[in-house]
Parts: C-alpha cells; structure tokens; sequence
C-alpha cells in the first residue's frame, strides 16, 4: 500500500487495519496444532483481541459490514480462550512459591496446582475443539465482509472528506477520557471494577496506536507508558481473581477433607492409623498461607500503582495522549 494508512479515508483504513489483525489470528490457527508452539495459542489470543478492539473503535466506520451477529460469534470465540489463560497465569505465579512456604504448608500448594493443571488440560482441550469448530469459517466471513463497503462521493469541490488520521484522532479522544474516568475512581486497592475497566481502557488504547507508530512516531512512547499502566492493572486484576480462587480452594478442600472423615469412620472397624492419617492430611493450612502470600503481593501492587499513577504520574500520560490526537489531524506533522 503506498498511500500512508493515515491519509486514507476512515473507512478504508479502518478495514485495512482489522484485515491486519484477522491475517495474524489466521497465521497463527494452525499453529495450534503443533505442541511444540508454546506460543501459538497466546499470538491466536491477542490477534482476536486486537481485532475486536478494532472493531469497536472503528465501528461507525464499520457498521455496514458486520452484522451484530457477525460481531458476537467473534465475541463469544475470543471470550472461551479467557478462562485458560487465567488459570494458567495462576499456575504459573504459584508453581515457584514452595520455596517460600514452610514444609507443612507444602502439601496444599500441591494439592491446588493439581485441581488447576486438570482444570487447564481440560480447557484448552475444549478450547481446541471450539476454535477448529467456529474460527475457520468465522474468519472467511469477517475477510469477505471486510474486503468491500460502498461509499458516497460528492462532486462538490469544496467538500472535504476527513482522513483516518483524523477520525482516529476523536477515537484517541474518547478512549483518553474513559481511562482518565476510571484512574480518578480507584481510591483504595478493594476498587477492583475501576481498576480492571481502567487496564481494558489503557489496553485499547495501546492497540489503537500501536499500528500507528511507524507513520506517528510521538505514538511510540505513549504505546510503552500504556503497557506499563496496562502490565501493572493486569497484575493488580490476577492477584484479585487468585484470592477469589483461594477462597474457593478453601472450601473445596475442608468439604473434601470432611467427606473422607466421614467415609473412614463409617467403616465398621475404622483403622486407627488411617483416620489418622486422613485428619493429618488438610490442605487449608497451605492454602491460608498462600492467599497470605497473594494478598501481600495485592497490596504491593497497589502502592506501586498508587505511587506512581494515582499521584500526579496519570496526568502526563493524559497529556501526551492530547499531543498525538493534536498531530494526528495534521498531516505535515506525521511523518
């Protein structure tokens, strides 16, 4: 394409930018297949993200094309690959933290990465199914939906037809304001709706730009400030939802450990050393001492994000998102 993406019209480009995204999430489908790709589900997982921020940021430029409910098998498809992910940074958080556990604490850990590896292995086999199932013609659709759209001309010769740059310029606008919206309403660490809405806000911002960057170069910090912010809320949003998953692991093990009690004192002659042993074998303790764990590193999170964005560090941010919205409406100034 010789035309710069940003002088073309806003419907032009936003269809060139969400084929972009839809071609990576093609290029890395088959990838899923091979097991030795460690990688391929997390490229597959981003594109379909990067693609429904599209999306949604272009959609007046877009509507003709995609149908509502077009739009929600995408949602639905990108939404069944959150929960494994989730699981899996759970996972990957817990797995080193034997080290920081006493030996009687252990056994708990253990007992937890198990109940979440099978839930994963579970997760990504369904996964797998649903994504060989829907994505193929999923994506023959969107790219023949996005390929064409028809467009009005007037022959007036005063008329001006506002570039990509331009409309995208409003978009960075708005996005700016509902991220400064949630920022300001994040008062304590428990304001975790805020907190996770304003890591989706600096998310689609990053991806609004980062396309960008190689006509707007002043986009380029902006992007890097949007990923720490983005990086930070994403650590702050897995801290909650594992101490969601540790209280539930809490119960889930106390109603098990009572079960086998029960089982084992029904028997007519209840072995001594078994029931000793069942008693002996709780989990709770090493659960406990985890969400203790998780809840200091909640609390870190939080100062840090405190420290650095909630005193004063946001408004710069603000600022230089002003500054590239101003030079995107101006041509001579992009390049």
């Amino acid at each position: 394409m010789d035309q710069p993406l940003l002088d073309l019209t806003p419907e032009e480009g936003a269809r060139r930018l969400a084929l972009d995204h839809l071609g990576a999430a093609a290029a890395a489908f088959p990838r899923l297949k091979d097991p030795d790709d460690p990688e391929a589900l997390h490229d597959f997982r981003v594109a379909l993200r990067r693609l429904r921020s599209c999306l949604r940021a272009y959609r007046p430029q877009l509507e003709e094309s995609l149908p509502k409910k077009l739009r929600r098998r995408l949602r639905r498809l990108a939404h069944a690959t959150g929960p494994g992910r989730d699981t899996e940074v759970q996972i990957e958080w817990l797995r080193p933290k034997s080290r920081s556990l006493a030996a009687f604490h252990r056994g708990g850990l253990a007992w937890l990465l198990k109940l979440l590896d099978e839930r994963l292995r579970k997760s990504w086999s369904e996964l797998t199914g649903q994504l060989e199932d829907e994505f193929p013609s999923l994506e023959r659709e969107l790219r023949e939906r996005l390929s064409f759209y028809r467009i009005e001309i007037s022959l007036d010769p005063q008329a001006r037809r506002p570039t990509f740059g331009e409309a995208t310029a409003g978009i960075l606008r708005q996005q700016g304001a509902e991220l400064e919206t949630h920022m300001a309403r994040i008062e304590s660490v428990d304001d975790e709706t805020e907190a996770h809405q304003a890591r989706i806000s600096a998310k689609r911002l990053r991806y609004l730009l980062e396309p960008l960057t190689g006509e707007l170069p002043a986009a380029g910090p902006v992007v890097k400030r949007l990923k720490a912010l983005q990086d930070l809320l994403g650590e702050l949003h897995d801290a909650h939802l594992l101490e969601q998953e540790l209280r539930s692991a809490l119960r889930t093990a106390a109603s098990e450990r009572a079960n086998n009690l029960v089982e084992v004192s029904l028997i007519e002659i209840p072995d001594p050393k078994v029931l000793r042993a069942v008693r002996r074998r709780a989990w709770e303790a090493g659960l406990i001492a985890l969400t203790r764990l998780n809840r200091s590193r909640r609390d870190d999170l939080f100062r840090k994000l405190k420290d650095e964005w909630l005193a004063g560090g946001e408004a710069k941010l603000f600022e230089e998102l002003e500054r590239v919205a101003e030079t995107l409406g101006r041509e001579e100034t992009r390049t």
